[in-house]
């Protein structure tokens, strides 16, 4: 039955991919694609990638989403830009071997491991992870992605040694700018305050920008 549910969300589950902006020219430096799990069913994501673990196919489960995912930004030569994805590892057992899984993949797909950029969920101890991947084929870029009601943790961004932050909280982030490494760029969701023109925000420091249609369904922790 399990397997069942598993293999009906592959078949079913669709992304929608979200141009991000540059401040400097408007031009689209990427997409992020968020998972939209609607046409499911399946509200519950958690309790989904529980049971994908309890049935010993939660590393699976992730990278057949990400090779959809990647499949359709091919489809829609979207492969040629930065792709920020949201990668869940809260049940990965050995992040080495599953990194190698992953440059197997998208080395089979042609990518450019260096256009994709991942915001990482489930890791609680950076050093660990670092010491596991630093044999593999890790060339990834990481987001570190201020998530709703949740400040930026200063500490945390220092462990996880992030390219790029994406901020929801002006006014948290101008309280922290200058304690924020020069070389992170920063990329600002606009739907979280819309009263901010394009040269305010390149003046506050900000890189990127994205918005997104509220009357589509979207998976809100990816956003």
């Amino acid at each position: 039955m399990v397997q069942f549910y598993f293999k009906r969300i592959l078949e079913k589950i669709n992304f929608n991919f979200i141009p991000v902006f540059s401040l400097e020219d408007d031009s689209i430096y990427g997409y992020k694609i968020i998972k939209d799990f609607s046409i499911i069913g399946f509200n519950d994501k958690d309790l989904m990638y529980q049971m994908a673990f309890e049935d010993d196919t939660f590393e699976t489960l992730v990278l057949k989403l990400l090779e959809k995912s990647f499949q359709m930004a091919i489809e829609n030569n979207y492969n040629d830009k930065k792709l920020f994805y949201t990668l869940r590892l809260n049940y990965v057992l050995d992040n080495s071997i599953f990194f190698d899984r992953i440059h197997t993949l998208i080395s089979s797909l042609k990518f450019n491991e260096n256009n994709i950029i991942f915001d990482i969920k489930g890791i609680t101890d950076w050093e660990k992870f670092y010491k596991e991947t630093k044999n593999c084929n890790f060339k990834y870029l990481k987001l570190n992605k201020e998530d709703r009601g949740i400040p930026i943790n200063l500490n945390v961004v220092a462990q996880e040694k992030p390219e790029l932050i994406e901020i929801r909280d002006i006014q948290n982030f101008l309280l922290i700018k200058e304690y924020i490494d020069n070389n992170i760029k920063i990329i600002f969701n606009t739907n979280t305050d819309l009263s901010l023109t394009k040269e305010e925000l390149k003046k506050i420091g900000v890189d990127y920008y994205y918005y997104f249609n509220k009357n589509k369904q979207f998976d809100e922790t990816e956003l």
